[in-house]
């Protein structure tokens, strides 16, 4: 998204100019571009070398943070499922050997716990 903002203040040759731009492209836009190349023109072709730089980085920069998110994500799944899975081991175990109430507790409790953070996730989002 690009925002701009221009402000301009002429009492008789006092001037006052104010340009604001914000943007998530790595170009400039081009009268900036005139306005450095009247100032300093060998300062463009540094600025073209730069906007250059930051074009061949962005995707990798966007792949990597993919990545990262996806193994995040596995991770997560992976441990709620371990989660899960020794709660309910361990709740059918303590029920085998004499405490059936106990052992429904136990593995109610982990199925209640992930389902809650699973739902409580989803909401955030």
């Amino acid at each position: 998204m690009a925002k701009s903002t221009t402000a301009r203040v002429d009492r008789n040759n006092g001037e006052l100019t104010l340009q604001q731009h914000d943007s998530d492209s790595p170009i400039l836009p081009v009268a900036q571009i005139e306005q450095l190349h009247k100032f300093r023109p060998d300062a463009v072709d540094w600025i073209i070398q730069q906007t250059q730089i930051e074009a061949d980085y962005r995707p990798k920069e966007t792949q990597r943070l993919n990545t990262f998110t996806l193994v995040e994500r596995i991770v997560g799944q992976v441990f709620a499922l371990i989660i899960g899975l020794t709660g309910i081991v361990g709740g059918s175990y303590v029920a085998l050997n004499g405490q059936p109430a106990a052992g429904g507790t136990i593995a109610s409790v982990a199925i209640t716990g992930l389902a809650a953070v699973f739902l409580t996730g989803r909401a955030k989002k």
